[in-house]
């Protein structure tokens, strides 16, 4: 009985040289076919586009020539009738005329000496489509208060899933008014978080 442990090298070596011989013999006795280029199924058009480059000349028009001889203006005056505005009993606010530029500075809420609180807080509109399909939903707006307490800006700190909701927290936010905010007896702005809360009855 053979040992094939013993010869497990001998049948290595004869199994690689084996393989090499088939491999050159393919090689050498197969014939060689060059690929057959690409050809494609249907016709394709290529258009393309000239462009004309030259450019057209455009004649310049003759200069105009002055007179020679000056020539008298007519002084005729005409009459113009002259308007006045009457007066109004209009008065100015001077918290709206004071500059909102970017020196106006803009103070976190827990910083205040004098915290705004609200004066007028309008009631959003329940969306006619959202109260007939039953949709219900919370949305918290970030109100920027100016330094006469009405509201310059809203954002949406966390929407109620509908667009709707949240454009009506949005507007009824922008009407709601405050008392000024106050930071070492000056006027600032202020964020102010509130949430809308949309429930049916």
């Amino acid at each position: 009985m053979r040992d094939y442990k013993a010869m497990y090298g001998v049948y290595l070596r004869v199994g690689i040289f084996s393989s090499l011989v088939i491999f050159v013999m393919l090689f050498t006795f197969v014939p060689y076919k060059a690929p057959q280029p690409y050809e494609l199924k249907r016709d394709i058009a290529t258009i393309i586009d000239i462009i004309d480059t030259e450019i057209d000349v455009i004649e310049e028009p003759p200069p105009e020539e002055r007179p020679s001889v000056a020539v008298e203006a007519s002084s005729e005056v005409i009459d113009e009738a002259v308007e006045t505005i009457a007066k109004t009993d209009f008065e100015e606010d001077p918290l709206r005329v004071i500059p909102v530029g970017p020196e106006i500075e803009v103070v976190p809420y827990y910083r205040l000496e004098v915290k705004p609180k609200p004066v007028f807080s309008a009631k959003p509109t329940y969306p006619e489509i959202c109260r007939q399909a039953g949709i219900e939903g919370t949305t918290v707006v970030k109100m920027l208060i100016d330094i006469d307490g009405s509201v310059i800006d809203v954002k949406i700190l966390k929407s109620s899933g509908n667009q709707l909701l949240d454009q009506s927290a949005i507007a009824a936010a922008r009407k709601s008014t405050f008392t000024p905010a106050k930071q070492r007896d000056t006027l600032v702005r202020v964020w102010v978080s509130r949430p809308v809360r949309f429930q049916l009855k």
